[in-house]
């Protein structure tokens, strides 16, 4: 889906000193949608501090949405590819804990939470949005609520990954900020403005966060993800807005003739 290369889009770039990227674990088709691991010597300055504070050597993460379903067999999954993911690896029963951190990153509160901290299994980790999960896992593991983090610079990656609310929240206070953080965000802004199109288009902060070179930028993103995908995600209409109708024109005509080949076998 088109939210979640947008998940992937952030943590690769507001990560510079991790690797981060998807990873097949397993023997059956599983692919973890981050495997961020963090390269060796003094680290270039994140652009996500909690994390940054919070990151291990190795860090698998997953992420919901805000049209995903958020269930807490979600967390029994991530469990599962830890485990996937060591034996991969080579990494130890007795090594996980000191080189790798699980975490759950999803855009609402799941209604989990209250039971499992009810439970105490989950208990807050001392600022909006953070929670640990107790003793199931071999390592640490967070869950984040993008929707309850604090408005703040530090948070506006993780807060665009939340839902409507907490996306125009950022994108009020990003209007407001710094020249050296709206550069930072200019491409992750124009994804925002074609994902999240029905719920943006009628800010005023959005006229000056995208100056026509930033819009240009759309362009390549929505080749990134690919035409097709995103004309399914969010309309034909908005594509050729933003890429040009030759390119959509293109793609199609490819989609079809790929679609003929496939027949014709």
């Amino acid at each position: 889906m088109a939210f979640d290369y947008l998940f992937k889009r952030i943590m690769r770039e507001m990560l510079p000193s991790c690797d981060s990227k998807p990873e097949e674990v397993g023997d059956l088709p599983l692919k973890i949608d981050a495997v961020a691991r963090c390269k060796a010597g003094p680290p270039k300055a994140m652009m996500i501090p909690l994390l940054e504070r919070s990151f291990s050597k190795e860090n698998i993460l997953e992420y919901k949405s805000s049209v995903d379903k958020r269930r807490k067999e979600n967390l029994s999954k991530l469990l599962g590819y830890v485990g996937l993911y060591c034996d991969q690896h080579d990494i130890g029963i007795d090594e996980i804990r000191a080189r790798l951190t699980a975490w759950y990153i999803t855009a609402k509160r799941p209604r989990f939470i209250d039971t499992l901290v009810q439970a105490n299994m989950i208990m807050p980790a001392g600022e909006p949005g953070i929670y640990e999960v107790k003793d199931v896992f071999p390592c640490p593991c967070r869950v984040v609520v993008c929707d309850e983090m604090a408005v703040n610079d530090a948070n506006i990656p993780l807060l665009l990954l939340g839902s409507g609310e907490a996306i125009k929240a950022a994108i009020r206070h990003l209007a407001r900020a710094g020249p050296e953080l709206r550069h930072a965000m200019e491409t992750i802004i124009s994804l925002i403005y074609l994902f999240y199109y029905d719920e943006v288009k009628d800010m005023t902060e959005m006229d000056d966060l995208l100056p026509p070179k930033v819009r240009e930028s759309m362009k390549h993103a929505i080749e990134a993800v690919g035409l097709e995908e995103m004309i399914e995600e969010i309309g034909i209409d908005r594509v050729i807005e933003a890429a040009g109708i030759d390119k959509v024109e293109a793609a199609l005509a490819k989609a079809r003739a790929k679609q003929k080949s496939k027949k014709s076998k």
